[in-house]
């Protein structure tokens, strides 16, 4: 067995990732680490790189094609409104012209429109023309395509994205859609070259309505985002629904209003869409096939998965006609790989590995662990063993996932997750209530249970690891960043005598001063107001005051020590929160240090605070709760 390799090697961003192919197969873009520093490389199939497009400070968050010789990239970069406490991540799209080798950013010829803007850009071929479909708000005093609504104290004016349909060769923009303060999404038909459909959500009534056109097709009273416009059908003129108001539903909506429910109390995972009719080829259900509705296809994909036995697999993309596949793997001796899949020669190519420096047999052991909570409810987390380690009376780190609501954890390779298992530590990963990807039943148990049950499914969790045998419960630390990182203060001060430490990166001490950010950056009401009341229980009869949930009031009942890491550039929980909580502990005479990684956002985008922040946490914990 080779030596576990420096921790670094799990730190560093993956040395590829996003890999794409071309809708023909002539072009594979991916982001690649090229000696230190990040690119965009277009390359064909035989290697030969076209293009190399520096990164820079940005961070891209994914890659789509339009046609063969137009990619485009969502990127975002952090940007300061005020000092330290009010980030903004800033997020914009450029699309690369693969043969004119330039590259342009959407939206920045035309003065009247700022480049920064929330949604996700579409990219479809009309009549063999490429075209990207995005939202948008024209700068003030373009009438009648800009509307401000003003709140009701007159304090916050608000303004509302139309839909524009941008020509990616002549960068011609036209008003394709026009939005409103209720508008919750549009679904495109690039065979017709229309909105196929449109979501209304009424924030007063919660009314949500689905249009084509000005004619109803379906309405519901829904909580917001428990219902989703997802995309096209299976047929022209269809459009996909996901209903998770009561139970889970994939209801398939004709143009005339009928419907057919396409899958019932099953937990959808991913979505396959044609990328040039936008109509649905397939899903992903949990714990289940690939369901693809051409036999062929299914056939063909199936088999694919057949050839990667014991490893999780994900079909990153492939060809129009299926003839080339990209594949994803991870998993027992795989710490990533990229495969080029040739479905008519049945050859399988490495096109790059994820985490070269990691060894196989350095990879431990994952999988999906079920248990039940204190109050009887069916959970699952993922359990990641030390390679080479009896699984027995070993030394724990439980790390929960952010979110809260909608996020999960999945039987695979996770870098923080082996990094500490590398180190002798077994590592559990509860998908808590609330956690995705498990059915609208146990996502929506999590709302109105932030600091309570949600906190005791981790501890529950590994109360029956250790009942198992498998870990020691009292060497156990808790690591989270996000939600996780409250739970890692909470998991010391909202409960005690659990953990021997906690360290807490990115995360929310204060409930009551979070909300005050978020009302101070969203207005109110507000839609983010609105979820995060949903989220922690604000309103709902019996549920705690959020004073009651918060690490910082509570520090004097911390039992444990605590480090704290935050990013100075963090646009979702503000860094104020971790200097809230080191005050408390301080004024209580409670161990704890805070980490502060300059330049470090929400998500640990950047390589070299990710390796500072994975050092800090297994040096804590090492100290706290040694692994030998």
């Amino acid at each position: 067995m080779s030596d576990p390799p420096p921790i670094s090697a799990y730190g560093k961003l993956p040395a590829v990732s996003s890999v794409s192919l071309s809708p023909s197969g002539l072009f594979m873009a991916s982001i690649n680490d090229v000696e230190g520093k990040r690119y965009i490389l277009v390359r064909t199939l035989a290697g030969e790189t076209l293009l190399a497009v520096p990164i820079g400070e940005n961070k891209v968050r994914n890659l789509r094609w339009a046609d063969d010789g137009h990619l485009l990239v969502r990127v975002s970069k952090a940007s300061y409104r005020g000092y330290e406490t009010n980030e903004v991540e800033v997020p914009t799209t450029v699309s690369i012209d693969v043969k004119g080798r330039k590259s342009a950013i959407l939206f920045d010829h035309d003065p009247k429109f700022s480049v920064i803007y929330s949604g996700q850009p579409h990219a479809y071929q009309i009549d063999g023309h490429p075209y990207a479909f995005a939202t948008n708000v024209p700068k003030e005093g373009q009438v009648g395509i800009t509307r401000l609504q003003s709140e009701t104290d007159g304090t916050f004016v608000r303004s509302f994205p139309d839909l524009w349909k941008i020509d990616l060769v002549t960068n011609k923009i036209e008003l394709f859609a026009h939005g409103s303060p209720n508008i919750d999404g549009w679904a495109v038909d690039p065979t017709t070259n229309s909105v196929a459909a449109y979501a209304n959500f009424d924030q007063n009534s919660s009314i949500w309505t689905l249009f084509h056109g000005a004619t109803p097709l379906m309405s519901k009273k829904s909580r917001r985002l428990a219902i989703d416009l997802i995309g096209l059908g299976r047929t022209p003129g269809s459009v996909l629904v996901l209903d998770q108001t009561d139970g889970d539903k994939l209801i398939e909506v004709e143009r005339d209003g009928t419907t057919q429910t396409l899958f019932e109390n099953k937990a959808i995972t991913d979505y396959y869409f044609s990328a040039t009719t936008g109509l649905l080829l397939g899903v992903q259900v949990r714990d289940s096939d690939l369901v693809f509705y051409d036999h062929q296809r299914r056939d063909r994909m199936m088999a694919l998965g057949r050839a990667f036995p014991g490893k999780t697999v994900i079909y990153d993309s492939w060809t129009d006609g299926l003839d080339e596949v990209v594949v994803h793997t991870d998993g027992p001796g795989d710490a990533g790989t990229y495969y080029l899949v040739n479905m008519t020669t049945h050859r399988a190519d490495v096109l790059d590995n994820d985490f070269p420096n990691i060894p196989g047999d350095q990879v431990g052991a994952i999988q999906l662990y079920p248990y039940k909570a204190s109050d009887g409810m069916a959970l699952d987390g993922v359990l990641t063993l030390p390679p080479g380690r009896e699984a027995k009376g070993l030394p724990v780190v439980v790390l929960p996932h952010g979110g809260p609501i909608g996020v999960s954890d999945r039987a695979e390779f996770d870098w923080m997750a082996q990094a500490f298992a590398s180190q002798g530590y077994a590592v559990f990963q509860p998908n808590y209530r609330g956690s995705g990807d498990h059915g609208a039943v146990y996502k929506d148990a999590g709302f109105g249970e932030f600091g309570r049950r949600m906190l005791t499914d981790m501890s529950d969790g590994l109360a029956s690891l250790a009942k198992d045998g498998v870990v020691d419960a009292k060497r156990a630390c808790i690591v989270g960043f996000s939600y996780g990182g409250y739970a890692a203060m909470a998991g010391i001060t909202v409960q005690q005598g659990i953990y021997r430490c906690a360290v807490a990166g990115s995360g929310i001490s204060s409930l009551p001063a979070m909300m005050d950010w978020i009302t101070e950056r969203n207005g109110s009401p507000s839609a983010g107001l609105t979820y995060w009341r949903q989220q922690t229980g604000v309103g709902v009869a019996g549920a705690p005051s959020l004073s009651s949930v918060s690490p910082a009031v509570l520090a004097r009942q911390a039992d444990a020590p605590l480090l704290l890491i935050h990013g100075t550039e963090d646009s979702v929980v503000p860094y104020e929160q971790s200097k809230l909580m080191l005050a408390a502990m301080n004024r209580a005479g409670k161990p704890v240090q805070l980490i502060t990684t300059k330049g470090e956002d929400h998500w640990l985008s950047h390589g070299d605070t990710r390796v500072q922040t994975l050092t800090a946490a297994l040096d804590f914990v090492q100290k706290n709760n040694p692994a030998r």
